[in-house]
Formats: structure tokens, sequence, C-alpha cells
């Protein structure tokens, strides 16, 4: 019943704006939808952008329930497969705790690819961007897809034991140290200019540094390190701080996509760059005396300025003003030159 008020009201609009137009509607042309369809009732992509920090921190605080619901069935994964003798602990291990974690891993990339293309989308119209800046949000859009596709198919191991096989060099244990240099190198710098270009946001550069901090932690871990802490948390730092350092990515792009989003409506007030100093040109002192070459310069640019015996405005070098006697007498003096 709902629904067909709904209906009938839009119904009752459309053939009531019709009638006021004046409009001959021929059976072919009777608007089938209201005016409710139109495209500037719909919701633009930006409104996907929350406005509000509760919803920041409710996507925040569901990534880590999963990061913690995943480690907590690594850890009892004995305790849980005592209770069902059918399910081993290395099962619940693989599918409750590291296949959840890449799982969420790459759904959570992916929101970060579509935030960092939205940013990408409305930071290529900033006017003051003149180096283009702007650009490397595409790159991150692109490097955010590829993890996420990493993050289940597990390349970067694969990729790391042939490169280990066909050279001499045999990086860390594991061939680890192939991909660990590759994500510094090409990742690290990445994330850095993206900390740079945030620095407006200052909530979004620090949430890429807590992002940059997990992968720096999550990389010592792989290459050997591990705190004394973990020791009854084997595996840990490999799992769990990939996973909570791609969720501060999707935190960072959604503060900072929040951000771009209400400066482009003209929300959020920047300082004002002061004006530069007009350069003031050094002034000769009164007391010095004006050498007799500019003297002579200056009397003949008057000249120049009273030979057609108009009147002229007083220049402020100092020099005086012509009499009409002189301005005569140079008048003369121009005639007999032409004669001459």
């Amino acid at each position: 019943m709902g629904r067909r008020r709904r209906v009938l009201k839009e119904e009752v609009l459309t053939a009531s704006s019709a009638l006021r137009e004046d409009l001959v509607c021929t059976p072919g042309d009777t608007p089938r939808y209201g005016a409710g369809a139109n495209i500037e009732n719909h919701p633009q992509v930006t409104d996907l952008v929350p406005r509000k920090f509760r919803s920041i921190a409710l996507v925040l605080g569901l990534g880590l329930l999963v990061g913690l619901l995943a480690e907590l069935a690594a850890h009892n994964s004995e305790n849980l497969s005592s209770i069902v003798p059918v399910i081993s602990a290395t099962e619940i291990t693989t599918v409750f705790s590291n296949q959840l974690i890449a799982w969420a891993s790459a759904a959570i990339l992916l929101a970060a690819a579509c935030y960092t293309k939205l940013i990408f989308s409305l930071r290529r119209h900033r006017v003051d961007d003149v180096r283009g800046r702007y650009r490397m949000w595409k790159t991150a859009s692109w490097a955010a897809i590829a993890l996420s596709l990493n993050t289940v198919v597990g390349g970067h191991a694969i990729v790391a034991r042939i490169l280990g096989y066909f050279t001499p060099w045999n990086l860390l244990p594991e061939n680890a140290g192939w991909w660990l240099a590759g994500a510094a190198i090409l990742g690290g710098t990445l994330l850095l200019k993206l900390i740079l270009d945030v620095a407006e946001c200052r909530a979004a550069m620090v949430v890429y540094g807590l992002a940059l901090g997990c992968f720096v932690v999550a990389g010592a871990g792989a290459a050997g390190w591990s705190p004394v802490w973990a020791a009854s948390w084997p595996d840990t730092i490999g799992r769990a701080l990939p996973l909570a350092g791609n969720l501060m990515l999707l935190v960072g792009s959604l503060l900072f996509a929040r951000y771009v989003v209400l400066d482009v409506q003209g929300l959020i007030e920047h300082r004002a760059t002061p004006p530069k100093q007009p350069v003031v040109s050094e002034q000769v002192p009164p007391s010095e005396e004006v050498e007799p070459e500019q003297s002579t310069k200056g009397v003949i640019a008057n000249e120049s300025a009273w030979i057609d015996g108009s009147e002229g405005e007083s220049e402020d070098d100092g020099t005086r003003r012509l009499s009409k006697s002189e301005r005569k007498r140079l008048r003369k003096q121009k005639s007999r030159n032409r004669a001459a």
C-alpha cells in the first residue's frame, strides 16, 4: 500500500506538471517515471565518503575486530580442535585465521583503491598543483589493487623463490629479502609521497604514518626479528600487522577523501598567504649634490617634453619647470633646425 501511494503521488505530480506546461502527450510519449527518478535526485559518488568521524571509527573498529578474532582462533586452535575432533588445529588456523585475514585484507585494499581513485578524480582539478602531484593517487589506486590480489594469491613468496633459484644471492631465510627490497623501494617511496601530500590533513598524515610503522615492523618480522613478548603468539607479526597496516591505509584514505570533498565545497578554511612586499628603490638623500651629467640629462629630457609648447605635468625628479619664455625660445630653435 505504501508503494501504491507513492506511485499515485508521482503520477499526480507528473500529470499536473504536464498540464501546467500545456504539453500534449501522445500514447508513446507518456512519462513512465516520476520526478524522483531524475539524475539530480540520485546520490552522487562523493556521498559515499563518510562525513562523520564515528563512521570512520566504525570501519576501524570492525577491521580490528576481524584481526582480533583471527588471532584468537589461531592462538586457541588446539583447544578448539579438542572440542571438535573432526577439525584439526591446522585447519582451524588456515581457515579461520590465515584465509580470514587474507580475504579481509583484500576487501580493505579494494575499498582503499576506490577511495584513492576518488581522491585522484577530485585532486586533478586543483588549480595550484602546478607540479601534478595528483598523479600519485592514480598510482596508489593501482598499487592497492595489486596488493589486494597478492594477499589472496601470495605471489611475492613465489617470485622471491624464483629469483633466489636463478641468482647466487639468497637474501634472508626463504629468500624473503627479494620481496622485502621491492616493497621497501616501491611501496615505501609511494607511501612517503602520500604522507607528504596529505600533510594538510593531520589526521590522515598520522594514520598513514601508523600504516608505515606497521609495515616496517612486519617486514622486520619477516626478516627474522621477533620480540620476546610475541613468543607465545607465533606468526602474529607476519599475519596481524599487515592487516593493521592495510586497515590504516583505508582509514587514512577515508580521512583525506573527506578532507578533499569538504575542501571542494569550500568548507575548509586555509591560511591566507601574505602579499609580497614591494621593492623600494633607493632614494638619493637631499643633502647630496646632483652631478652635472645628471642635471644635463634632466634638462634635455625637459626640452624634449616641452618643444611642442604644450603644458605638461611637473616631474618629481627635482628639476624645475620651464618658463613661458624658455618654451618660446625652444620652439624658435626647433623651427630653425627644420629650416636648416
